[in-house]
């Protein structure tokens, strides 16, 4: 059976298991759309940012990290071990957040479907979880300095955003996640 823990900054990360995080962000998001090393440890301290892995016999299989904001739930990164994909593993980390996160509305961002097929099907993969893709054009602030702004997707669950909430939304994820 598998076991989801909790991480906040009241029940931090380990050094250890930060670096296994990593290791598996690394691989599974390029560079413009991830933190370096330092810049992602620091993160992990803030206040509103959580950390769920889910493990089995000890070993890690995948993992998300959120930001409980005002009304909302912010999921920044979400990562399954290369070796395990296709197996279920990242319905069920969400599944989980679902609960953890009962009653408020969750946002993520996705590269657009038309990208290529890889990006077709992370789209329906949300979308078989119960998000759905908004239609208000949205860039992702660059993580580096000199690299330019991603154009993505903002996906949502349970159910679209209005135009107004999901401009007030990334509002808030830019100004406590971006720093902008």
């Amino acid at each position: 059976m598998y076991e989801t823990t909790l991480y906040t900054p009241e029940n931090p990360l380990s050094d250890a298991l930060f670096s296994e995080l990593f290791s598996i962000l690394e691989y599974s998001f390029p560079e413009d759309e991830r933190r370096d090393f330092s810049d992602q440890f620091e993160k992990s301290k803030c206040q509103e940012f959580c950390t769920m892995t889910l493990s089995e016999n000890g070993k890690v299989l995948g993992f998300l990290n959120f930001w409980e904001l005002s009304d909302f739930v912010y999921l920044e990164h979400f990562a399954v071990d290369k070796n395990l994909r296709g197996k279920g593993l990242g319905s069920e980390l969400i599944r989980k957040l679902s609960e953890i996160c009962a009653g408020k509305t969750i946002v993520l961002e996705a590269e657009p479907p038309e990208l290529n097929e890889f990006s077709a099907r992370r789209i329906e993969f949300y979308r078989r979880l119960g998000f759905h893709t908004n239609p208000f054009p949205y860039k992702q602030p660059p993580y580096r300095a000199g690299s330019e702004p991603v154009e993505l997707v903002i996906m949502s669950r349970p159910q679209p955003l209005s135009e107004s909430d999901f401009t007030e939304k990334i509002r808030e994820i830019y100004r406590k996640v971006y720093g902008c």
